[in-house]
């Protein structure tokens, strides 16, 4: 039997890829009839590739997006969870990179219904009415905040073991011009 050619709808083609790319964090860019692939986040592709992501948390860490989980507080939470424990093991070695930083991550993890149950009035002593009361946008935006701010913390601490090499460098720049 011949087979039979249907025009292709490019543009049909193009949305159909768009969603699946989307899916995986990257994005479609055309410049002079040619189109790549390029990372939507680069901080949460790289995070996501590093030795101190879990493999089990690498995948949740590139589907976060403020978009796919649009509106899924307990999926958010849940991710900020497994982040937050992550950190956790790694908190002084953060506390040496940016005291500050360290410390307002983790009041966030702690204080809005992430680590700890804030919303609850049975639970006294975590219980936060401000948080308790506040509305749910208003909390997903400080979930999407928190999830920028670990990504932060995952670049310094990658940026800690190179600080070591870097300094070498910077003295012998230095000291060359002596």
């Amino acid at each position: 039997s011949p087979i039979i050619s249907a025009p292709i709808n490019i543009q049909f083609l193009m949305s159909q890829i768009d969603q699946v790319v989307e899916q995986i964090g990257y994005i479609h860019v055309n410049e002079n009839r040619v189109t790549i692939f390029v990372e939507k986040d680069s901080a949460a592709i790289a995070v996501a590739e590093s030795e101190l992501i879990p493999d089990t948390l690498s995948y949740k860490l590139i589907s976060y997006s403020h978009y796919t989980m649009k509106g899924d507080l307990e999926g958010k939470k849940a991710t900020l969870q497994q982040l937050a424990a992550v950190l956790e093991a790694k908190r002084d070695e953060l506390k040496q990179v940016d005291r500050t930083f360290t410390s307002d991550l983790f009041y966030i993890f702690n204080n809005l219904n992430i680590r700890h149950n804030n919303v609850d009035s049975e639970f006294a002593r975590n219980y936060k009415s401000y948080v308790a009361n506040m509305p749910e946008n208003e909390l997903e935006g400080w979930y999407d905040e928190t999830y920028q701010m670990c990504l932060l913390a995952f670049l310094q601490l990658e940026h800690s073991s190179r600080k070591v090499e870097f300094d070498k460098l910077k003295a012998a720049i230095e000291n060359s011009d002596m």
